[in-house]
């Protein structure tokens, strides 16, 4: 593009009539105008909101809220509900022939056919077996791993998924958009070196990058530079793959007020619980080096107060037993005198309406409703019958689509393996043979594609009423089309077209 052609996009049609040298000469200007300003103009500021981390924090932070139980339940219902199931035997992934190999007569077709047949169910097997866990780790973390064994001639004969390919051990770099390599942790001691394995040896599962997720860079600023402005994909610098992709961490305030919310109502009621009286007795006339020891005593209980207190907030016996500290005195009778309870008395109850609000925006920006992982109650009674169903499927439908697409490219990668392990040939993306299939009557996304494909067939079939009924009667053209427009809801075209139509209809059936 011409310097004049990009001054008149900058600068708008009037930089059309300016001369090519001065074009030229304010383009160079505004360039360097702009590379000295851009460092300060671009980008977003910092905060403590956006500040960036380290790829353990991160990692450390969503493993810590998969520990919540509402969290771990909200996984498991976006994997259920994005893979399906089939009532018989559970099974989630379906491999099947592409369309282009159905009903086709060709010799290499039907070759590819008989040869897909013969992998179908041993790959539906091993994928079954652990796409569950794969779907899950994907959603939790950004990635999933899962390590591939396979043999010449006989194809992939084995798949690994737990612990040694737990996601915040491995480390996938990228050339481009494509995965190309791994490095993986030693579970067992994390001081060792790194294993490496090629894309042979590893298939990733990488879901949408939604939201960026701020993170410091491990590479050197040059290689970023050529990330962009190399053209070719096969000259492209191989870079760490950064984190992202995750369901959690939209959620992660929401998690922290949560948690402290909770921590504070548990600690309230846990302090209700503990009982502790102070007792108080006379000591008139006491040594002075008797009063020393007293005070040492009185620090000591105190520190013994704490102590028990501590105890009773881990659940100890002090819930359950009433603690005397007791004050020796001298004096006549030496009565002991209750002075009261330390904690006080609560006057109102435990308000948990703040730990509800931030139990609300947690599951909202999880998608999900708060009634599907425990709060049953909350489920608004006005959706009338089938209301769970309903909020279920049209909030999680949206992410299930993001699931199916990653767990599909996922398993294309592996049947990729399996098919270059077995038969020695490799195919291009856009010519797979094979195509995955989900069973699509226990997904959420398709039971709300079932429910609107439902109400508009019912919606059809009671126009189509209204419209035989409007034949069978003695109106005349211009009353109908004012019933169907002004009663039925039809615009004025639609109602103009089918009152002709019915007019039209009565007459041939007379003649």
């Amino acid at each position: 593009m011409a310097a004049s052609d990009i001054l008149s996009l900058l600068l708008g049609p009037s930089a059309n009539s300016v001369p090519l040298q001065l074009a030229n000469d304010n383009q160079e200007t505004m360039v360097q105008m702009f590379d000295s300003f851009a460092p300060f103009s671009l980008g977003t500021n910092s905060t403590v909101e956006n500040r960036k981390r380290t790829r353990k924090e991160i990692y450390t932070k969503w493993e810590q809220m998969l520990r919540f139980a509402p969290v771990a339940e909200g996984i498991g219902i976006h994997v259920t509900a994005a893979l399906g199931g089939d009532t018989h035997n559970g099974q989630q992934i379906f491999i099947t022939p592409a369309e282009r190999l159905r009903g086709e007569t060709g010799a290499a077709a039907k070759e590819q056919l008989e040869r897909l047949q013969k992998r179908i169910k041993p790959m539906e097997t091993l994928i079954n077996k652990y796409i569950t866990k794969i779907c899950s780790d994907g959603i939790s973390f950004g990635d999933a791993y899962a390590r591939i064994y396979g043999k010449k001639s006989k194809g992939v004969t084995d798949m690994l998924c737990n612990e040694f390919t737990h996601p915040p051990l491995l480390q996938s770099f990228e050339q481009g958009s494509k995965t190309v390599a791994f490095f993986a942790l030693n579970p067992k001691n994390w001081v060792k070196t790194i294993t490496k394995m090629s894309s042979t040896q590893m298939v990733r599962l990488k879901m949408p990058r939604i939201v960026n997720v701020p993170q410091f860079d491990l590479v050197e600023t040059g290689l970023i530079v050529q990330m962009l402005e190399r053209d070719e994909p096969d000259e492209l610098p191989i870079l760490p793959a950064m984190v992202g992709g995750s369901f959690l961490f939209a959620i992660e305030k929401a998690y922290d007020d949560v948690m402290l919310s909770l921590t504070t109502m548990n600690s309230q009621q846990v302090a209700d619980a503990v009982n502790q009286m102070f007792l108080s007795l006379n000591m008139a006339g006491m040594p002075e080096a008797q009063r020393e020891a007293y005070k040492r005593g009185l620090e000591g209980m105190l520190q013994d107060h704490e102590k028990f207190v501590k105890n009773a907030m881990s659940g100890g016996e002090g819930i359950w037993n009433t603690k005397y500290h007791v004050l020796p005195t001298w004096d006549e009778k030496q009565i002991l005198n209750p002075v009261g309870d330390i904690k006080g008395q609560r006057n109102s109850p435990i308000n948990i309406e703040t730990f509800m609000i931030n139990v609300r925006l947690l599951m909202g920006g999880f998608g999900l409703d708060p009634s599907m992982v425990g709060w049953a109650d909350m489920l608004a009674g006005g959706l009338g019958d089938g209301a769970a169903t309903l909020t279920y499927s049209s909030q999680v439908m949206r992410r299930s689509m993001w699931i199916r697409q990653s767990a599909t490219q996922f398993v294309n990668d592996i049947m990729h393996l399996d098919w270059g392990y077995a038969y020695n040939e490799q195919f291009d993306q856009l010519d797979f043979p094979w195509q995955v299939e989900f069973s699509s009557s226990q997904s959420a996304a398709v039971t709300e594609e079932n429910t609107n494909k439902q109400t508009q067939m019912n919606t059809s079939l009671l126009k189509i009423q209204v419209i035989n009924s409007l034949k069978e009667s003695n109106l005349s053209e211009e009353t109908m089309q004012y019933i169907l427009e002004k009663d039925a809801g039809f615009n004025y075209d639609d109602a103009n077209r089918v009152a002709k139509d019915i007019a039209a209809s009565r007459q041939n059936e007379s003649e």
